[in-house]
């Protein structure tokens, strides 16, 4: 039989600790260091309380518990606990709403530990992303990890590396309600921190995902992937702006797909080819993102056959993803533009972008790969 690991008449920690599940959401402060100019604070304040609603329904696993970080100002955060009957509990208040370092990071992540003491843990992170880019070098107009400026961004390095020097270790996963964060290059960075990468390869509109929908899904001790891909789809086909990608990537698959592009790099290096033809998955002028699958198709050429095992790893990489027919920018003045192929995760590795093309080769995937 089945028990909540929640104790709604009791405020001691001791007695929630019959749950095997921990899903950590970080919602750190989304402005600049002066100004909450750009912030999600309000959209965010909106998808905690849908997840409040969800598990009052009773649509959160009863064996996992929900602990939040949420920073409502440049200077003030808390964290807290969603009881099982959709209220909370405050764990602890923080004089910061960001966090850069990884010692910082980890110092939470232990805290987390400790308060939840669980045999696996998620994190869901909550804010705006620019990929694998360094903190500060692309504008952050809609969702992007972190804030709006480089001082209240993190780096993916930063998070992984937290990640795997606390007491946590690895997660099942890690998702991102952040734009641009299903990039390969973001994917082979947290290999050894999460078993699975949640994210969209383009931006995100402002709502996030949908909780009232994926949250069931998020929060189960064994998460079926194909389900939160499928609730997404099903929300974003039918909303007033139907906009929307995600997948779900399998991180344990990416040392074979460097080994195999590795290979691909070299065989096909000096290969001319239209960078236009590739389907790109960003609103930048010069692109930064483009489809990794089209990517390969155009760098194999007509050599199909020969480089199968690559097109099968791939889909081994990221057997779940959805997007609708055209996705959205804010970028330009903001407009849509259409979704030729899909592949369910970005490259940046043919991009001609004059902030990235140099970035890009300090990147652990690129060093693995060239």
């Amino acid at each position: 039989m089945l028990t909540s690991c929640h104790s709604d008449d009791s405020d001691d920690p001791s007695e929630q600790r019959n749950c095997t599940n921990t899903v950590f959401i970080y919602m750190p402060w989304t402005g600049s260091q002066s100004s909450s100019y750009g912030s999600l604070t309000k959209v965010i304040q909106q998808n905690i309380h849908d997840i409040q609603t969800e598990t009052k329904k009773g649509n959160s696993d009863k064996a996992t518990r929900t602990i939040v970080l949420f920073a409502d100002t440049t200077v003030h955060s808390t964290l807290f606990e969603i009881k099982g009957d959709g209220t909370t509990r405050k764990i602890e208040e923080y004089p910061h709403g960001y966090i850069t370092t990884t010692a910082a990071l980890r110092t939470l992540l232990n805290k987390v530990a400790a308060y939840s003491p669980t045999a696996t843990y998620s994190m869901l992170i909550g804010s705006h992303g620019n990929g694998w880019l360094p903190a500060g070098s692309q504008p952050a107009e809609s969702r992007a990890f972190g804030g709006t400026s480089a001082a209240t961004q993190m780096e993916v390095d930063t998070l992984a590396d937290a990640i795997t020097s606390s007491k946590i270790g690895k997660m099942q996963y890690v998702c991102f309600d952040d734009c641009y964060m299903a990039s390969i290059e973001t994917a082979y960075s947290l290999r050894n921190a999460t078993n699975w990468l949640v994210a969209s390869t383009s931006e995100v509109m402002d709502i996030g995902l949908p909780y009232s929908t994926v949250w069931r899904y998020l929060s189960s001790t064994n998460v079926d992937y194909s389900k939160v891909i499928d609730a997404f789809g099903a929300f974003y086909t039918n909303y007033d702006y139907p906009y929307g990608a995600l997948a779900a990537i399998d991180c344990s698959k990416t040392d074979k797909m460097a080994e195999l592009m590795k290979a691909l790099n070299k065989k096909y290096e000096g290969w001319d080819y239209d960078l236009s033809t590739i389907q790109a998955l960003d609103g930048f002028r010069s692109h930064v993102y483009y489809d990794m699958g089209a990517y390969i198709n155009t760098l194999c050429g007509s050599d199909t056959t020969g480089n199968q095992q690559v097109y099968n790893e791939l889909k081994s990489l990221v057997p779940y993803k959805f997007t609708t027919p055209s996705l959205y920018t804010v970028y330009q003045g903001g407009y849509s533009y259409k979704v030729r192929t899909f592949s369910g995760i970005s490259t940046s590795d043919p991009t001609e972008n004059a902030s990235a093309m140099n970035i890009k080769k300090k990147t652990k995937w690129w060093k693995a790969t060239h």
